[in-house]
């Protein structure tokens, strides 16, 4: 069967005939954009008329795109999310029921909360496996999944990130087969694994090694435009209705026609060019997070993170630079980076950066990377500051599920005084943006001096309605 582009054919299609556009969008082809750079692109940003389907209801070009989507991806279907990975995750909580019990991994992204606010969910956490030297969560263990499925078989789903935020990847195949002899639907966030199923020496993707739902980011490592996404759904997925109506209920009824059009290019040079692509981007990893690991003061993660329990695979694309023997920290190395060097890495910490490099990524880009890292440690040696790991909070003590906190009243109180109080709002250091702390939860000793680290530092923080974490909402008693 030869490779198609159906929605991009479409809207070229489209684009030639000249009509004048006597509809939505108000820029009628971009003519009236401000940019010449935009209107490029707004060309193209066309709305459901005849001939271009419609997001809803497809029946045309839309369904033959995720069709051949679901068939790249090995999916029974695959549906397009244009709000971001977020929106498959809140349609998964959806589809499971009323005020279910969902197991999730503490270091569950901040759009799990959003889907349990929506649903009613109530979380049960799966303990993660924790980097001792960076205190990062990295994987969850299937043998920890079967001890909580024990204690509460009652739960609607298992709900898992993998790969995590610094590219290791849980044992989904394990946890799979624990999660079936319960009886139970597993779902996975795979936001940053799209490109697994495309090359046999990356990570297994979560559908082969046995999910029955798997949310794609397929900006994240796919030439997509930002927002495109997606939800695949395995051969024994068996929620479909209510999740097709919760999938509708969070779809806009406005779709981006170019986030659609560069997801089914996308798709089509995956299949074309992805396996060669990837290759040559191994070859370059192995090199370079070899060479860059012997650059005196940093340490460049790799395969040692696979003797951490739970951790099966990692991603070769996620580039994992431990700055603790240097003199600056990870914020500020972020900083040099970008304002001497021109070059913005995807996030930093107190201990790390972390890096993203995509299969386009050419030679000179990793070589670049490398020669900036080896001139800042020769820059910056280490001055014999003992930086200490990153905190690694207990698991939360749930008060109210995320859904009663959101709704709850609640007021403005100063950090200094928020202790043993039940927390109104989420806060969750950005990226990766996973939730320190959640609605419902009681701030603990523990979590107090965590908020106040934070304070000090310079993270950036999203949730709390002042981001200086001067203040905290709690739920009013």
């Amino acid at each position: 069967m030869p490779y198609q582009t159906p929605i991009y054919t479409a809207l070229k299609k489209y684009m030639k005939e000249n009509n004048l556009r006597l509809h939505v969008p108000g820029h009628i082809g971009g003519k009236g954009m401000p940019a010449p750079e935009l209107e490029a692109l707004a060309c193209m940003d066309i709305t459901e008329i005849p001939g271009l389907d419609d997001l809803h209801l497809a029946q045309g070009i839309i369904e033959e795109a995720q069709q051949l989507l679901a068939r790249a991806c090995g999916a029974r279907e695959s549906l397009f999310l244009l709000n971001g990975a977020t929106s498959g995750v809140h349609a998964l909580f959806m589809s499971i029921g009323d005020g279910e019990r969902v197991m999730i991994p503490r270091n569950a992204h901040r759009s799990f909360y959003g889907g349990m606010v929506l649903s009613g969910a109530m979380p049960v956490y799966i303990p993660c496996e924790i980097e001792p030297e960076l205190g990062i969560a990295l994987a969850v263990k299937a043998a920890d999944v079967e001890d909580l499925l024990h204690l509460n078989n009652n739960v609607g789903a298992v709900f898992v990130a993998s790969p995590s935020y610094y590219g290791t990847c849980s044992d989904i195949a394990g946890i799979a087969t624990v999660v079936r002899r319960w009886g139970k639907m597993l779902f996975v966030d795979e936001a940053h694994g799209a490109h697994f199923p495309f090359h046999p020496m990356y990570p297994n993707c979560a559908l082969k090694d046995g999910a029955n739902a798997v949310v794609n980011g397929l900006h994240k490592t796919w030439p997509v435009l930002t927002q495109g996404a997606c939800l695949h759904l395995g051969e024994d997925f068996n929620n479909h209705a209510r999740l097709m109506v919760a999938y509708s209920l969070i779809t806009t009824t406005s779709p981006s026609y170019p986030i659609m059009a560069s997801i089914d290019l996308a798709r089509d040079f995956m299949e074309k060019e992805g396996t060669s692509y990837l290759e040559r981007s191994l070859e370059l990893s192995r090199e370079f997070k070899s060479r860059m690991d012997k650059i005196q003061g940093i340490r460049c993660y790799g395969d040692e993170l696979m003797q951490i329990s739970g951790v099966k695979a990692l991603d070769p694309l996620k580039v994992l630079i431990g700055v603790q023997g240097l003199s600056l920290n990870g914020y500020q190395v972020a900083r040099v980076l970008r304002e001497e060097h021109h070059i913005q890495v995807e996030m930093e910490d107190q201990n790390l950066i972390l890096a993203m490099f995509s299969f386009l990524h050419k030679r000179e880009d990793w070589e670049r990377f490398y020669l900036t890292l080896n001139e800042l440690a020769l820059r910056y040696p280490s001055q014999g500051v003992d930086r200490s790991p990153g905190y690694q909070l207990p698991l939360p003590r749930i008060i109210l599920s995320p859904r009663q906190a959101f709704f709850a009243a609640s007021k403005r109180v100063k950090l200094a005084e928020c202790r043993g109080r039940v927390a109104g709002e989420m806060v969750a250091a950005y990226p990766p943006g996973i939730p320190c702390l959640a609605p419902g939860e009681l701030i603990t000793e523990e979590v107090w001096d965590y908020l106040n680290y934070l304070k000090m530092s310079e993270a950036r923080i999203q949730g709390p309605e002042v981001p200086n974490l001067e203040y905290i909402n709690v739920i009013e008693e």
